[in-house]
């Protein structure tokens, strides 16, 4: 089995940049965050921990490190995720095998969109249903997701999907997150 990366998809990078807390600072035309996620804390850092112990490589370390980088350089921005661990004084690259690493792409994906339909939700029960176009521009724009080919129709399609089913969390028990934007997932 090998083991790769884990590299999380580019159009999450934008969300999880404004959305977390954690260290950021900018080099020439390059924004990096730094985010802390606790092997023993916060859930994201225990799926991983987790993950690594069912695939034969359990750490100790006392956090996993996500840096966020969106640079620019004139012809359009470049977005990279990536997770470290730190050992030894030195950050080195959190490798797993690629269905764990899909797994967690798989989580962070369904932060992202239970995030969307929720702040959709209240958009819509605020103010009614004629700002739906507007609300979705507003999140496109927020997040850079134009730069990753989503429009306001397919953010619109996942909402009304999605509201119609009625209970946001519920893709946690049933549902894994389907093909989206060049990210196959099985």
């Amino acid at each position: 089995m090998s083991i790769v990366p884990i590299v999380i998809r580019e159009h999450l990078v934008p969300f999880f940049f404004k959305e977390s807390e954690g260290k950021e600072v900018i080099y020439g035309n390059k924004k990096v965050k730094a985010i802390l996620y606790s092997p023993n804390v916060s859930t994201v850092g225990r799926i991983i921990r987790l993950l690594m112990v069912k695939a034969g490589y359990p750490l100790n370390v006392a956090n996993f490190n996500l840096f966020l980088t969106i640079s620019d350089n004139g012809n359009g921005k470049k977005y990279q995720g990536q997770f470290y661990k730190h050992e030894n004084g030195r950050n080195s690259y959190l490798m797993l095998p690629q269905d764990a690493t899909d797994d967690i792409n798989d989580l962070l994906e369904d932060m992202f969109r239970m995030s969307f339909v929720s702040y959709m939700n209240g958009c819509v029960e605020n103010n009614g249903e004629a700002v739906v176009i507007s609300a979705i521009d507003k999140f496109i724009d927020k997040y850079d997701l134009l730069e990753f080919g989503f429009s306001n129709d397919t953010l619109r399609r996942l909402y009304y999907r999605e509201k119609k089913n009625c209970k946001i969390i519920s893709r946690f028990q049933t549902k894994k997150s389907p093909k989206i934007m060049n990210y196959a997932t099985t």
